[in-house]
């Protein structure tokens, strides 16, 4: 892996993580770690811990979140975004995802072009595939 892509992928991931969301949604809905862990039977430490990526909490905390929240464990756990669009990079290459990364950081023009190429690329794969 490049480690331009290491880089940037990276801080998607962070952007991702359990821990920014859970902090996001609880400054959000304007609650104390205390507040929080009061509405889900937990501790303010605990909430620490998670917030800060040093445990992970188990799943009927992760189910107790999402309601506190209104959001699905999908959501809290990144593989859903604000959109309700299941998130499946988990399931993609490093270089997939670094094609997607350069899509997504690309300016429309360069868009268009990466798709152009990639139309180019997949019209002669198929052309190659059917000669004899």
């Amino acid at each position: 892996m490049s480690s331009i892509f290491k880089k940037h992928f990276s801080i998607i991931s962070y952007i991702e993580n359990f821990n920014t969301r859970i902090k996001a949604l609880r400054t959000e809905h304007k609650l104390s770690q205390n507040a929080l862990a009061k509405k889900i039977n937990s501790s303010q430490k605990i909430i620490d811990y998670w917030e800060k990526g040093d445990s992970e909490p188990k799943a009927n905390f992760i189910v107790a979140l999402a309601d506190c929240f209104g959001v699905s464990c999908d959501y809290l756990l990144g593989r859903e975004d604000d959109f309700g669009n299941v998130n499946i990079n988990s399931d993609l290459s490093d270089n997939e995802k670094l094609l997607i990364l350069a899509y997504n950081r690309s300016n429309e023009k360069n868009k268009e072009t990466l798709l152009n190429f990639a139309r180019f690329l997949v019209d002669n794969n198929s052309s190659d595939k059917q000669r004899p």
